[in-house]
């Protein structure tokens, strides 16, 4: 009984360890959004350059420290698969935070728990959790409050335009992928992949899309000259916090502790998009209505979240 004990306590630790990770994942990614459109339209960095060079430095660090096994790789239908996906999430990612409000975008990626239940049902016949559809209506009841205002920023308050609707569809574009890059990514630990070698691969897949976008659009790269210091600086988080530290931690994290479990802390991203964003350009809600609508998505997210972990 003893051993068992000490065995459950281990156990327990494991996954709070992994759980405690995972949040400083969500972290980094929440501040995607912010960091990426602030590169974009402060500094004003051509989209497909920033991908190419930020996915550069992050394939850099990753190999400095990695020995992959290319033959176990290159013989994996799931890895040239997840290499895709990984490549629609960064490019449609990346321009929705330049077309839209960085809020905006992290509202969209709030429904991925509930892409990765139906994706789970449609795919893998697995039963959604208790309360879905219950969840999902007080949820988009939230995201229709938080869209039914204005988001104001340094140049003032700023009116929905259809360059926020392409960027909202960029946005889902990216979520679902999202979506599908948790359960495969879960998927890869059954292929004795390490999530070093995971990263690498699909870092070298962006990257080369980045680079090869770049050249092919003809993007002025006459930007990069003028960057001040804050705009390097931002880059360097950027590039080394959140796409190479973030992605890192969030695959090692989605192997050992699962995407259900990963998912659940979700709405922390949230909270450091509209901590940072205020910080960083100047971006808020301006209606209370709007602020009800983050509480309701954020409730009703913990909600679900709960109720699936008690039904696992």
């Amino acid at each position: 009984m003893g051993t068992q004990t000490t065995a459950t306590v281990k156990t327990q630790a494991g996954v709070r360890r992994w759980l405690l990770l995972a949040l400083l994942a969500h972290t980094g990614w929440g501040a995607y959004p912010v960091l990426a459109r602030y590169l974009q339209t402060v500094a004003g960095l051509p989209s497909m350059s920033l991908l190419a060079t930020s996915m550069t430095v992050a394939a850099a660090f990753t190999a400095l420290t990695t020995r992959p096994r290319w033959a176990l790789l290159r013989r994996q239908r799931l890895m040239w698969a997840l290499v895709l996906v990984v490549m629609t999430r960064a490019v449609t990612n990346l321009l929705a935070a330049r077309f839209t409000h960085a809020i905006y975008v992290q509202l969209i990626t709030l429904l991925t728990p509930w892409t990765v239940a139906l994706l789970s049902m449609a795919v893998f016949r697995e039963a959604a959790p208790p309360r879905t559809g219950r969840t999902m209506l007080l949820g988009t009841v939230g995201a229709g409050l938080i869209l039914s205002g204005r988001v104001a920023n340094a140049q003032g308050v700023q009116a929905f335009t259809p360059q926020d609707a392409l960027g909202l569809a960029l946005a889902g574009v990216s979520m679902v992928s999202l979506a599908v890059y948790m359960l495969l990514v879960r998927r890869s630990r059954a292929h004795q992949w390490r999530g070093e070698e995971v990263f690498l691969v699909q870092s070298l897949g962006v990257m080369a899309v980045g680079w090869a976008a770049t050249w092919l659009l003809g993007e002025d790269w006459r930007p990069w000259l003028h960057l001040s210091l804050q705009d390097g600086l931002v880059f360097l988080a950027f590039a080394g916090l959140v796409l190479y530290g973030a992605n890192r931690v969030q695959i090692a994290a989605l192997q050992h502790v699962g995407a259900r479990a990963v998912s659940s802390l979700l709405p922390w991203r949230m909270v450091v998009v509209l901590v940072i964003g205020l910080a960083l350009l100047g971006e808020h809600l301006t209606a209370t209505r709007q602020a009800v609508g983050v509480a309701l998505v954020m409730a009703a997210l913990g909600w679900y979240l709960g109720l699936a972990d008690h039904a696992g």
